[in-house]
């Protein structure tokens, strides 16, 4: 039996889509690409007891996003040992209409980065780039706007180096609530 993670998974079924769309199995999802973990590992990294996310484990494997592994006899316990089934997951959102696929994307945007949030707060102490840019952007424009995008995030992959603190990258363009702002811009300094 393989198991190292095959490199992509397309989520096409509404039960993977909705199991993966949770900060915590992102976060979970993540370590468990790195290496295969128990439960208990897991909650520890997480900072939360091991009953809290068991629900989490046992959703993710029913809808086949990890699998388990390895079973070690400890004595008196089985530790049970599970790895995702795939380093990069790519959710296949076609059959949804535009304004639902629209509201998946900024919902799987914006539970990333509560899962940054989350890990932030327990133990990193690296910078954190942080800004927010308002622009009124002609239909036009989108589409020349998009090609540059996808050419900084491969720049930015370029710096990938396995000693590296690993960083994630969260690009988004939406429709702001008004039309008026104009030429806003938030930055956090830290």
């Amino acid at each position: 039996m393989n198991r190292n993670p095959r490199k992509v998974l397309v989520l096409s079924t509404n039960c993977q889509i909705k199991a993966y769309v949770h900060p915590t199995r992102i976060a979970i999802l993540r370590m468990l690409t790195a290496k295969k973990r128990t439960v208990s590992s897991v909650a520890k990294d997480l900072g939360v007891h091991p009953a809290n996310i068991t629900h989490h484990f046992k959703l993710l494997e029913k809808v086949g996003l990890i699998k388990l592994v390895e079973r070690r006899d400890i004595g008196k316990n089985i530790e049970k040992y599970y790895r995702a089934v795939a380093h990069n997951f790519v959710v296949n959102a076609d059959k949804s209409s535009k304004s639902s696929k629209q509201a998946l994307e900024l919902t799987i945007l914006r539970n990333n980065l509560s899962t940054a949030i989350s890990t932030v707060k327990r133990k990193t102490q690296q910078e954190v780039i942080a800004v927010i840019k308002i622009a009124r952007i002609l239909p036009d424009d989108i589409k020349p706007l998009q090609t540059q995008i996808l050419q900084l995030i491969q720049e930015f992959s370029q710096y990938d180096s396995a000693e590296g603190m690993a960083y994630s990258l969260n690009i988004s363009a939406y429709p702001n609530e008004t039309n008026q702002v104009s030429r806003t811009e938030i930055i956090i300094d830290g």
